[in-house]
């Protein structure tokens, strides 16, 4: 099947036509994530980002349903309370600031959606509102980080997530004075763009060389793609299974890995290893982890031996990152 934009947002329009019919809950349904960009496919596969907005508490805040194995909708459903006091989200880095990053509307009661986000739009860029949406994601990275050296727990697939969110919300920090935050198939496409509009491209190498090695190595994409595909398949019997790891998604980051890894490493490095680490931390809690993934983070001078070193790298990039924000801030008059 040939999968083009027009396509999926004819797709998007007409779920929301069956799902309005009738409907008297229903507010507002907008598009967002990556149906706003020109092209909206990694490796031939991509989401449908809908927020659906209700008059009355939805049954489910979030559902995944597969259309076919190259995408599937990804629905978020809040209630029109959550909208209610706009000058908060002007400082909030996701429902914010995704409303006003071009989203698309293709249902809209009483102009709810026109109204909404033109009241949160109004000085959403002031510096001072900006640094706010900031704000949280430096200093998580800071306490992340401060966990990590006092952490007595040992190296495991959880302890290097937790490292691996730290660089996730450093990076969230820069993205947030120009845009909004990373998403994680996007994460290494995006955030080299971020920082050149900040004239500061040095911090998406400097982030880069936290998760890869000093020398140069082979990649080998079958084998840790076999590894990271039998975990992803082992947690499916898992009870408790995160939404955002169902089976409907196998293909959404598997394909965009494959399609990555040729024309943007780092981009399909970081897919492979947030996802592998995530899934492991979720299957391994007690540091018993698959062969695969050990031998993929040994190769990678992420294991046990290194990670000291790489703590220590991690608080400078941080310090990089702290000195950016007080930059920008400066400049900016705060």
């Amino acid at each position: 099947m040939r999968i083009t934009r027009e396509m999926l947002l004819n797709t998007a329009k007409e779920t929301v036509k069956r799902v309005t019919y009738g409907s008297h809950d229903l507010v507002c349904v907008y598009i967002t994530g990556s149906l706003i960009y020109p092209e909206p496919l990694i490796g031939g596969s991509t989401d449908i980002d809908l927020v659906y907005i209700h008059s009355v508490d939805a049954p489910v805040k979030r559902e995944i349903i597969p259309v076919t194995d190259e995408f599937h909708l990804d629905i978020a459903h809040l209630h029109q309370s959550t909208f209610s006091q706009p000058r908060n989200l002007r400082t909030d880095p996701w429902i914010g600031s995704f409303l006003c990053h071009y989203p698309i509307p293709i249902f809209d009661s009483g102009h709810w959606f026109e109204y909404t986000q033109a009241a949160v739009f109004a000085h959403f860029f002031q510096p001072v509102n900006t640094i706010e949406r900031v704000k949280p994601f430096a200093e998580r990275a800071r306490a992340g980080w401060m966990s990590l050296q006092i952490s007595t727990e040992g190296f495991n697939p959880t302890t290097l997530h937790a490292y691996l969110k730290v660089m996730k919300d450093a990076a969230n920090a820069i993205a947030c004075l120009t845009s909004v935050p990373l998403t994680d198939r996007r994460f290494f496409i995006d955030y080299p763009i971020r920082t050149q509009d900040l004239a500061m491209p040095g911090l998406s190498g400097g982030l880069a060389d936290l998760i890869v090695p000093a020398e140069p190595v082979e990649p080998n994409w079958e084998a840790w793609l076999a590894g990271w595909h039998t975990d992803f398949t082992l947690l499916q019997k898992r009870p408790n299974l995160p939404l955002k790891y169902s089976n409907g998604r196998v293909s959404y980051y598997e394909k965009a890995i494959e399609g990555l890894k040729e024309i943007n490493q780092q981009a399909a490095l970081w897919i492979l290893l947030w996802t592998w680490t995530e899934i492991s931390a979720l299957l391994y809690p007690n540091g018993k982890q698959a062969v695969a993934y050990s031998d993929f983070c040994r190769l990678l001078t992420l294991s046990s031996d290194q990670f000291h070193e790489r703590v220590g790298a991690l608080d400078a990039y941080l310090d990089v990152v702290e000195e950016s924000i007080d930059h920008w801030s400066q400049q900016n008059g705060i």
